[in-house]
């Protein structure tokens, strides 16, 4: 299985944007007020840095993802419960993915679909192109979706301008403190840091050299514009007071989209899109998760067995969130901002590429 350096770039850019543009406006907006675009900077500059440590350590192992070079580096077992907890993580994020996308379905166009039926039905749809396509079927999907997406949204944007009021992004740092622009910022931060899962993909890629960073850097660059954009087009539309109380906030600025009384209802050709965008993002994670597992547990080759294994966890994990109905920022805050943001994207990779050049030199010397 092998994917192009193209591929991987709309890969990248797709799976960074779906639920980031979803949920993350929101709390930004509600700390970072109209210093937003700050925040969205920040983050922007902290992903671009996660994406190269994972890119370091990569590379001193080619052809092995995270479950095999943690256990070259650490060696065995603690290699292994590297490799465990990256796993519950992936596991986890699925369930709350699909809670998201269920919760975002069920409020704009299905209130009287059953749960059950609208999450086994996007999980069973990520099932079979996992299953029969792989990391390469998602890179080709992504390949041919994502310029669609792109063009969508730079349309959207230009659609929306006449109902901007430029004056509602000012003043500048006045009414925010530095603090709170840094706050505004761990949301967006703690999503695009999970560029983090490349360490699972450079195996499989074509050409893994610096070309594959500058790909991923580009996604990431163009995933964090439209998200400032966005961001910036949404208060110039609400205002940064109510904005902070929608729910959803880009999806009812694109509600307001008409050219002429003919070009309307632009928001069902966006959810459509959105849709997809967060499907890639949900099968790449079903694909590492269920790879990962395989290698963790010594049948790398039996990978698609462990597919029904992780979504049963999904499945069971979503189920239990949208029983308990916990609030998407008590999530973020305390699970991904938390923990999973300094420890899963900072810390365990920066351990991993000072211990992995500590033995390379020491085998050298």
């Amino acid at each position: 299985m092998r994917i192009s350096n193209r591929q991987l770039f709309w890969l990248v850019w797709m799976f960074e944007l779906g639920i980031n543009l979803l949920i993350s406006l929101n709390f930004a907006i509600t700390d970072a007020k109209q210093d937003v675009w700050i925040s969205m900077m920040i983050a922007w500059l902290a992903a671009m840095l996660i994406a190269y440590l994972a890119f370091k350590v990569s590379r001193l192992f080619p052809g092995q993802t995270l479950l095999q070079f943690s256990i070259s580096i650490l060696g065995k077992w603690p290699g292994k419960l590297v490799g465990l907890l990256y796993l519950l993580q992936w596991h986890w994020v699925m369930g709350i993915i699909l809670r998201e996308q269920f919760s975002f379905i069920r409020l704009s166009m299905l209130q009287k679909t059953p749960d059950l039926v609208i999450a086994v039905s996007f999980l069973a749809i990520a099932v079979y192109a996992v299953r029969r396509g792989g990391i390469v079927g998602i890179g080709r999907f992504s390949e041919l979706w994502g310029p669609v997406l792109l063009f969508v949204l730079v349309l959207t944007f230009a659609l929306s301008m006449r109902n901007l009021n430029w004056g509602a992004m000012l003043p500048v740092y006045a009414d925010t403190e530095a603090l709170a622009i840094l706050k505004g910022s761990l949301t967006p931060m703690s999503l695009l840091g999970e560029i983090a899962f490349i360490t699972m993909l450079f195996a499989f890629l074509e050409e893994p050299d610096r070309n594959a960073l500058r790909n991923v850097w580009l996604g990431v660059s163009i995933a964090s514009l439209i998200l400032a954009i966005g961001a910036v087009w949404v208060i110039m539309t609400f205002g940064p007071a109510l904005s902070s109380k929608i729910q959803f906030p880009f999806f009812e600025m694109v509600k307001l989209v008409y050219l002429m009384e003919f070009i309307q209802n632009m928001d069902i050709f966006l959810v459509a899109i959105w849709l997809i965008s967060v499907f890639i993002k949900l099968t790449v994670y079903l694909f590492i998760a269920s790879y990962g597992t395989a290698q963790w547990i010594g049948k790398p080759a039996s990978w698609r067995n462990c597919i029904w294994f992780a979504a049963a966890v999904t499945l069971a994990v979503c189920m239990a969130v949208v029983r308990l109905n916990p609030s998407s920022r008590m999530l973020l805050t305390e699970v991904w901002i938390n923990y999973v943001l300094p420890i899963h994207f900072f810390a365990i990779p920066l351990l991993l590429l000072l211990v992995g050049i500590f033995r390379k030199n020491r085998k050298k010397g």
